[in-house]
């Protein structure tokens, strides 16, 4: 029975962090910055997406590669 009560409490110890750990990437800017370039460019690829808001993350247009 302690055994079990063990378990219980790694369990709840690793939900604990796992919260902690969601709550502080929600709020953070660099996620913020992220969806709202996602909401600009939401037909583009998520790694298409990161580079956006890596390089230009207020960008409003952007245009392919072999667009002319």
């Amino acid at each position: 029975m302690a055994d079990e009560r063990t378990e219980k409490q790694k369990v709840q110890e690793i939900t604990d962090k796992l919260e902690e750990g969601l709550k502080e990437l929600f709020e953070s800017e660099k996620y913020k910055t992220y969806l709202s370039t996602m909401s600009k460019f939401h037909n583009y690829s998520f790694n298409n997406t990161m580079l956006i808001a890596m390089q230009k993350p207020d960008a409003t247009l952007v245009a392919g590669y072999l667009s002319d």
